[in-house]
């Protein structure tokens, strides 16, 4: 997560502005880690539990019913607070978020495979994905997911 969040050379991202998206995670099998819904903040650079518990089930439900998101180590969603991004940026607000999730998760991809381990993009359910990171997440909405973990086949990347 260091890696992946250290920024973006943007011009729409002034120096040590804040990040457009906010990270939240679901944990299904990471060494170290409890399974359970978490936040990562950023400027701290640390996870902060939400809630402990299984929740595999949800994380495939929530990324279009697609089991990959399940059988992921972790499910990372990128949700922005767009009210705030629209206001600051105007219309180029929606396209400023959804322009560093992808970056962002792109870079989650680079560590991944650097690491041997496995990545991929999905779509996800936008309104039920911020409802169950509630009430945190509050009036945000679902830019990108990625999830991340060791490929179920060997040899895949």
């Amino acid at each position: 997560m260091k890696w992946t969040t250290r920024g973006i050379p943007a011009d729409f991202l002034s120096a040590g502005a804040p990040q457009l998206n906010d990270i939240y995670l679901i944990v299904n099998a990471v060494d170290g880690l409890a399974s359970g819904a978490y936040f990562f903040d950023v400027a701290g650079q640390r996870l902060k539990a939400l809630e402990l518990g299984d929740f595999r089930a949800q994380a495939a439900h929530l990324a279009l019913d697609q089991q990959l998101a399940g059988d992921a180590a972790v499910a990372v969603f990128f949700l922005a607070d767009l009210e705030r991004w629209l206001g600051s940026l105007g219309n180029r607000g929606y396209r400023a978020a959804q322009l560093e999730a992808g970056i962002l998760g792109g870079k989650m991809y680079l560590a991944s495979y650097a690491l041997r381990l496995g990545a991929t993009g999905l779509t996800f359910y936008d309104d039920e994905a911020v409802r169950f990171f509630s009430p945190h997440s509050g009036n945000k909405s679902a830019m990108f997911l990625t999830a991340l973990g060791r490929p179920a086949k060997p040899g895949l990347t």
